[in-house]
């Protein structure tokens, strides 16, 4: 727990910095580092060891990611697919009884999945820091995910009892995710009184609620990547939490998700 704290107090400052004072194409390119940093441990965590073919996995995603700042146009369609996805991808997995089947395959397919999924946290970001207030709605959207995570962690600790996914994650409870969605209401009343957005609290209330949630979706996955791989984390970069994919599998799904809301509920920005 010490070098968990210790870790988020470093972290954490370094992130809010970029987000509020870096213009969005340095920021576009720390979060591109970090996105990478998470293809390096999916490479891994897919199956591939030797070190060729994982650094030529993670060039393959710069060069993606490059392609979509280039092309912005793909933004909307890609978002708002990754968006149902994942929304799709919570459901079955809190089913307890199937896996999505690119989930489910061969390394290779997992790890195209995975790519896309870096890739898609990563536009949608980009996306939402370049609209008006965008620096402070994406300051706003991690520490929706920061809170959600450190409730359900404290919730799940102190009363969990019931498996909200024994097949990928023992460790998850229903109540350490319930704990997680409730905090959700900070950041809902902080958006309705900001005015950054042009949607009434009836709606940020259930948005916010949503993303939290779908963010559980992203954890679960890489939940099963990691029992695919049979480790316990996918690194060791970050003292206390693991790897750069363990902590951001939440973001990577909630992304996507937030934003495609945003833009279908005509709040973006």
């Amino acid at each position: 727990m010490k070098s968990r704290i210790l870790t988020t107090l470093v972290i954490a400052p370094l992130a809010i910095a970029a987000v509020l004072w870096l213009p969005t194409p340095a920021f576009a390119l720390v979060i591109g580092l970090v996105v990478l940093g998470g293809a390096w441990e999916l490479t891994f965590l897919s199956g591939l060891e030797a070190p060729a073919p994982r650094l030529a996995t993670v060039a393959v995603l710069g060069a993606i990611l490059g392609a979509l700042w280039l092309f912005p146009a793909v933004a909307r369609p890609l978002i708002q697919a990754l968006a149902l996805w994942w929304a799709l991808a919570l459901v079955v997995f809190l089913s307890g009884r199937v896996v999505p089947h690119p989930l489910q395959g061969r390394g290779w397919l997992r790890l195209i999945t995975g790519l896309l999924f870096l890739a898609g946290a990563w536009l949608s970001l980009v996306r939402l820091h370049q609209t008006p207030h965008g620096h402070g709605l994406v300051l706003v959207f991690l520490v929706l995910n920061w809170l959600a995570d450190s409730a359900a962690y404290f919730t799940g600790r102190t009363w969990g009892r019931r498996r909200l996914a024994p097949r990928l994650s023992p460790g998850k409870t229903l109540e350490g995710a319930l704990g997680g969605l409730a905090s959700s209401l900070l950041p809902a009343a902080f958006l309705a009184g900001s005015g950054w957005l042009a949607l009434p609290v009836w709606q940020l209330v259930p948005i916010c609620l949503a993303t939290v949630a779908v963010s559980i979706g992203g954890d679960l996955w890489e939940s099963l990547l990691k029992r695919s791989r049979g480790v316990k984390d996918s690194g060791r970069l970050l003292p206390g939490h693991g790897g750069v994919l363990d902590r951001i599998d939440s973001q990577i799904a909630a992304a996507p998700f937030f934003v495609a809301v945003l833009m279908l509920a005509g709040g973006e920005g």
